[in-house]
């Protein structure tokens, strides 16, 4: 429990800036990826991941037993967070998602 406190701790000032932006113009704080990336046409046909803020795309497990996921990570560099692995975009990738973690990617 203590590894998501200091989580949610180092992510305070990016969770701030969120609130105001969605205070100020409305943006979601959890958005579609299609909002981040509305001139990617793949963006628009996925449902089962999505982006917190413009910075981190989060790919939950949904199944039983799905220990492995596709992503599917846009233009641009992308590290995921568990192993600081990096990632050219505009591609497919599979990821281990062991029950500890799921995987979620920090836009660089």
């Amino acid at each position: 429990m203590k590894k998501y406190y200091d989580i949610r701790i180092s992510m305070h000032d990016y969770i701030r800036k969120l609130y105001e932006e969605a205070h100020v113009n409305g943006s979601p704080l959890i958005r579609t990826m299609f909002y981040e990336f509305p001139e990617d046409a793949k963006c628009w046909e996925l449902q089962d991941q999505y982006m917190f803020g413009n910075k981190y795309l989060v790919a939950p497990v949904l199944h039983l037993n799905e220990f492995k996921r596709d992503v599917y990570l846009p233009e641009g560099k992308w590290k995921l967070t568990s192993d600081g692995t990096v990632y050219e975009g505009s591609c497919t990738v599979s990821v281990d998602a062991p029950i500890e973690y799921m995987p979620v990617f920090e836009k660089m």
